[in-house]
């Protein structure tokens, strides 16, 4: 996944399912992407940095501004090591000078849901009345 100036993340997360000694897990995150016409999007981003294990994605959701329907369930899937995917959401449009709540992402592997968080976005340019 490649990503730019339009992306806003949280930090990643460890996925405490994954980590066993010597081998480093699936990490995960919540970023917002903007456009410049006022869409936004949630992205749940998952990245094995494991060198040995692919792992069973079993469940994934991000939840980003809910009364606009920005939220998604994400499909399995097998996250082989070495990898980064990311699950999108629908973009929604909230004007280009809107303040974007924080999305929440969960992940569920192995049975153990965990949720990180992103950052609240303001779109630019600043408005003022």
């Amino acid at each position: 996944m490649d990503t730019n100036s339009y992306w806003e993340c949280g930090d990643y997360v460890k996925h405490t399912r994954t980590f066993t000694p010597g081998d480093f897990g699936i990490n995960f995150k919540a970023c917002t992407v903007v456009n410049s016409v006022g869409g936004a999007q949630a992205v749940l981003v998952v990245q094995n940095a494991s060198g040995l294990n692919p792992w069973i994605l079993q469940k994934g959701r991000v939840v980003f501004e809910s009364q606009s329907e920005g939220d998604v369930w994400c499909a399995e899937s097998t996250l082989n090591p070495g990898f980064t995917r990311g699950c999108y959401a629908p973009t929604v449009q909230k004007g280009t000078c809107a303040t974007l709540d924080a999305p929440r992402v969960e992940l569920t592997i192995g049975g153990r849901t965990e949720v990180a968080y992103g950052d609240y976005y303001l779109m630019t340019p600043p408005c003022w009345d």
